[in-house]
């Protein structure tokens, strides 16, 4: 399986998920979404994803981080948010 991190800079969650993953020795590819090009990625994802997705109560913004797994054909086979529902798909 091929695991996607989404995060953004200064991310406290995202790099506690980065060392999570890291100390499980599961690979992961990191994609930053203030970066354009990968924001730009993520909107193709984002298709697929995005009825269930947890967002945020005050403006609507999608919680961070986001781990999904995908298969071969870039399609989406699960996804958590944050780190309890990240360590609860390696369980």
């Amino acid at each position: 399986m091929v695991y996607e991190l989404y995060t953004v800079p200064r991310c406290e969650g995202c790099e506690d998920v980065k060392n999570f993953l890291n100390g499980k020795g599961i690979s992961y590819s990191v994609w930053n979404l203030k970066d354009r090009e990968d924001s730009k990625y993520f909107g193709k994802v984002f298709l697929q994803i995005d009825g269930k997705l947890k967002r945020n109560i005050s403006d609507n913004k999608s919680l961070l981080p986001i781990l999904i797994e995908v298969n071969e054909s870039r399609s989406v086979i699960r996804l958590g948010q944050q780190l309890n529902e990240i360590k609860a798909m390696f369980e």
